[in-house]
């Protein structure tokens, strides 16, 4: 599946009564006492929401995949795991570019001093 099909299936999955009605969801939202597990805040002070530990049970989470955060700690949550992945990504291997664009039998440039 493609990022932006994973995005769409996501965003759709998060819409459904499947994810609102979920058992998993809700205990995991009873257990935290309906309080951010980071700041907190309580659902009368901040929207909570139930963010996925993990996303290898996408849709038949069990509670142990899920943790309740408030709207902005689960933002700031989200911005750091993405940056983590950016962060540890592979980087494909580095191309000589005056080179490639020379051909390939070009001698390596030099950079002057």
């Amino acid at each position: 599946m493609k990022a932006g099909e994973a995005a769409s299936a996501y965003g759709a999955y998060i819409r459904s009564s499947a994810w609102r009605d979920s058992v998993a969801r809700h205990a995991e939202l009873r257990l935290a006492g309906f309080r951010c597990r980071i700041c907190n805040r309580g659902r009368s002070e901040v929207r909570l929401e139930v963010h996925h530990r993990s996303y290898e049970n996408f849709g038949r989470e069990s509670v142990e995949d899920l943790t309740t955060l408030c709207s902005e700690c689960h933002a700031m949550a989200t911005e750091a795991l993405r940056r983590r992945r950016y962060r540890d990504a592979e980087l494909p291997p580095l191309v000589d570019t005056p080179r490639v664009l020379r051909g390939r039998d070009a001698p390596p440039c030099r950079l002057r001093g």
